[in-house]
């Protein structure tokens, strides 16, 4: 039932928990802990057993069953704990355990659930700690942190994690109470910028209870743990500190020399040494909370940090080398993938880039396993990165920052910002000497060709090109939807795919983007005086362009939508199951069809190939159309409406030009009108590849399970193209084992929210300092003009809550998946984001106000908080 920290043989997680387990290793590496046990999950089953009878849990379960308030109900049964008495059995083991520790000592009696302070789960602040406790007061203390477990907060925590939330288990440790002088918590990596090279360290006056507890702000330290040298050290707000009493428990008081710091560096130093030695213990990045006593340094505990951006092994340096600079390629527009993404997609898209490189250079084979450190772009760690140390040596970052601008605001700033000095290779890759390039110059030519010559005939002769361009791409895609790919090996489709549609995107899909947008960009310079008429006037000829496909996809769900009743919207599985039935009226299921036949290869993150499509799962669409029930806000009219108000804008800024000014405007308009419509083509021509590989790979699944190497078709997606052909190959490779090998890195990565633009080989990120100013005005780049007030939602997938009207959507960024959101939101803000991409696009389509590049905005705003966005200033204002 008990587990002193000496124990032997160690125990198992299941039966100490977290805390208690890393306490027990931690002893055992004779690391300074004070001395302690584990009351271990067997100690409390007799009182978990009694609590299972009363109606009080009943209550609870039936409240989660039922999904209903949970507080009344977990309060009870937290009040029913009191009652509950030792049995003699667990009397007579908490005896024999306590004599083992000083009896004239005090003690910190803390949780330690099975569940808790694992890697990406932290439970912090859910359970309760005890300080100052003695042994007569040693019975209570255990009831508060066994109780504890049924907190109200602790079930909504498991519930959004995952775990089970009938079958609650919890363990307690009771460890002799430090009487610390100084005390606080330490993080062998720096949290706000991820640099494992730096240890960061926070401490307080008496025990770290105020520091922990976000009591004061505490003195801040930033080490240098390569060069053991304190960077950074920054004087704290230290008004109150918690001391033990006399007579147990503790008291706040102010202490001696709060203007003080309460470290020396030589004390940070040692922190800073016993951060590394448990990093090392623990082979992961740990924050640890410690004491000074009668000049002694101890560890209180230790755990793994949750909140951190982890790197592949083979994208990191060693400690003090050189560092190399990384761009996240999965953020940029056209893919803006902000989760990692499996094997198979990573390989299916490094072939597609590919063809999008044959545009400009020729054929060129680009490989995803590309060495991190020796490749221009590679793919690693469940993301896709261009090497920005190499891309340096033949650019500055301020070439690259003012081609970024438009594109994403936010990582335009961060290259603005590079230390070139830092991060610029010392030694050029061979593609990238001049002599490579020189080379290559003449294939280059004769490959862009056509993407040159329809370019420029896209400039000069819209109508005709717009002709051609309609033909080629609805051939094409018909071509696409109706070919048979299931008896083809499936790198050989893939290639295929990649062949055929190469020439397709050069001459007819590209080419139109570039005069549509070299205009768009111009428009406020060419035909503007700077005035607030003259800018609301041209960004309406930036607007209204039916043919938008991500656009069309929230027209028809809103149309299917309004053909149905709110009834039917109650039970989602229901109305999935009459679809599949047959069993709803005729021009309903019509449009379905039609809705599959046009849009069934595209969803929420769709270029993943592992998530499903709205063509696999009607619910996909059902959720997104569940959210328009309520809402009068048609986007087609909507559409109609900018159209109108486009022309409109035309013929008042005509009016103001005469001669040679009033043909250029005349011709920059007809080539908006035209080509504006095309603009998303080449991306919905990769999601069709996207699509058309993603059937054909789970085909392939399919017959893996058959054969009995494989659990699910699905599983198919954590292989490699490589792995799939050893298993064509081989029967005996084993492909579970290859599955399972990449697991663990994705667990970690799976808990990362916010993917950052970049990072480096020492896992720093990008960072972007603002100069500090009123905290509730933020500022980021207005991408689409206006002025919208509502209450935060914010969004990590388009599926994690629904979008109510009146919401000011935040997100980190989105994809046509997410553009049925946008129906009822009165206002988009974003991190990742510019006037091109997805997000800025939609919102100008829709009218809604939309403000992207504001890091970190998805943790700075909370659901529920008032706003006003202005999408003409880039500014969004916390009101509330």
């Amino acid at each position: 039932m008990i587990y002193p920290f000496n124990a032997a043989p160690i125990p198992k997680l299941t039966e100490v928990g977290g805390k208690g387990l890393s306490l027990i290793m931690m002893t055992q590496a004779s690391l300074p802990v004070p001395p302690g046990f584990v009351c271990g999950v067997e100690f409390f089953e007799p009182w978990l057993t009694r609590l299972q009878n009363t109606p009080e849990w009943r209550a609870v379960q039936s409240a989660i069953y039922n999904e209903e308030d949970l507080h009344p109900s977990t309060v009870a049964l937290k009040e029913a704990c009191a009652n509950l008495p030792l049995t003699s059995e667990q009397e007579g083991h908490l005896n024999q355990a306590m004599q083992s520790l000083p009896s004239d000592s005090f003690y910190a009696v803390r949780s330690s659930s099975p569940e808790e302070d694992l890697e990406g789960v932290s439970f912090a602040g859910g359970y309760k700690t005890s300080l100052g406790v003695m042994k007569s007061t040693m019975e209570d203390a255990l009831r508060v942190s066994f109780a504890s477990v049924f907190d109200e907060r602790v079930y909504v925590y498991k519930q959004q994690q995952g775990f089970a939330v009938d079958n609650p288990r919890i363990a307690v440790v009771v460890q002799q109470q430090i009487a610390s002088e100084m005390a606080g918590v330490g993080f062998s990596l720096n949290p706000l910028n991820n640099d494992y090279d730096e240890a960061v360290i926070d401490a307080n006056w008496g025990l770290g209870e105020s520091v922990v507890s976000g009591m004061v702000s505490p003195d801040h330290f930033v080490v240098d743990k390569v060069q053991r040298e304190v960077q950074e050290k920054q004087l704290g707000v230290k008004g109150t500190a918690v001391y033990l009493t006399d007579k147990g428990g503790v008291e706040k008081r102010p202490p001696s020399d709060p203007d003080d710091f309460c470290l020396t560096d030589e004390q940070v130093l040692e922190i800073t040494d016993l951060l590394i030695k448990i990093e090392n213990l623990f082979e992961k990045p740990t924050d640890i909370e410690w004491a000074f006593a009668d000049g002694s340094l101890y560890l209180l505990q230790a755990r793994p940090i949750t909140a951190y951006i982890p790197l592949a092994p083979e994208m990191m340096t060693e400690p003090g080398e050189r560092r190399i600079l990384y761009m996240d390629a999965g953020l940029t527009e056209g893919v803006t993938i902000n989760r990692p993404m499996t094997p198979l997609t990573l390989d299916w898209m490094f072939g597609s880039l590919g063809m999008w490189v044959a545009l400009f250079i020729g054929p060129v084979d680009i490989n995803a396993a590309g060495e991190p450190s020796r490749s221009l772009v590679f793919a690693s760690g469940g993301r896709f990165y261009l090497n920005l140390s190499q891309a340096l040596t033949i650019t500055s970052p301020k070439m690259i920052a003012r081609e970024f601008q438009a594109i994403d605001a936010l990582l335009s700033e961060m290259f603005a910002n590079i230390d070139e000095d830092r991060y610029k290779a010392e030694k050029k890759i061979n593609s990238l000497r001049w002599g490579f390039i020189l080379t290559h110059i003449p294939r280059a030519l004769w490959a862009a060709r056509h993407f040159v010559s329809k370019t420029i005939s896209a400039f000069f002769q819209p109508e005709q090109f717009y002709h051609y361009h309609t033909q080629v791409i609805e051939e094409k895609i018909r071509e696409l939807k109706q070919a048979d790919y299931s008896n083809m090996p499936l790198r050989e489709l893939i290639n295929k795919l990649d062949t055929e549609l190469t020439p397709v995107i050069s001459k007819a899909a590209f080419p139109p983007i570039v005069p549509f947008f070299y205009y768009i960009g111009r428009l406020d310079k060419q035909f503007g005086d700077g005035s607030e008429a003259d800018k609301d006037l041209l960004e309406s000829l930036k607007m209204g362009f039916a043919g938008n496909e991500a656009v069309n996809i929230g027209i028809q769900q809103y149309r299917m939508t309004k053909m149905l009743t709110p009834e039917d919207f109650a039970d989602l599985d229901q109305l999935a199951k009459r679809i599949n039935d047959r069993d709803l009226p005729p021009d309903f299921l019509e449009a379905w069809d039609q809705f599959v036949e046009d849009y069934g290869m595209r969803g929420p993150g769709e270029l993943e190939l592992a998530n499903s499509r709205y063509g696999d799962d009607p619910k996909l669409a059902l959720e997104q159309m569940s959210y328009m029930v309520d809402s009068d806000i048609d986007p087609e009219a909507l559409q109609k409406e900018h159209i109108a108000t486009r022309q409109e804008a035309y013929e008042k800024l005509l009016e103001k030009f005469s001669g040679r000014k009033r043909q250029q405007l005349k011709r920059v308009y007809k080539i908006l009108a035209l080509l504006g419509p095309t603009r998303e083509t080449p991306k919905y021509l990769w999601v069709l590849d996207n699509g058309i590989v993603r059937r054909r790979v789970l085909q392939e699944g399919r017959i893996f399970v058959n054969q009995g190497r494989l659990d699910a078709p699905e599983d198919i997606f954590w292989l490699t193209l490589d792995e799939i052909d050893a298993a064509y190959a081989d029967p005996d490779f084993d492909l579970r084992m290859a599955r399972d090998e990449k697991k663990p890195l994705y667990r970690k990565l799976e808990q990362v929210l916010a993917f950052p633009h970049m990072i480096d080989s020492r896992g720093r990120i990008g960072v972007v300092e603002k100069p500090k100013g009123d905290p509730n005005t933020l500022t980021g780049l207005g991408i689409s003009r206006g002025v919208a007030t509502g209450r935060v939602k914010v969004l990590h997938t388009p599926r994690q809550k629904p979008i109510e009207k009146g919401d000011v959507l935040v997100a980190y960024t989105t994809d046509p998946g997410w553009t049925p959101l946008f129906v009822n939101v009165e206002a988009v803000v974003l991190e990742v984001g510019g006037m091109l991409q997805h997000g800025g696009l939609v919102a100008r389509e829709y009218g809604k106000p939309c403000v992207a590049g504001i890091q970190g905005i998805t943790t700075t705003l909370q659901d529920d908080q008032l706003v006003e966005v202005d999408g003409t200033t880039g500014i969004v204002r916390i009101l509330e």
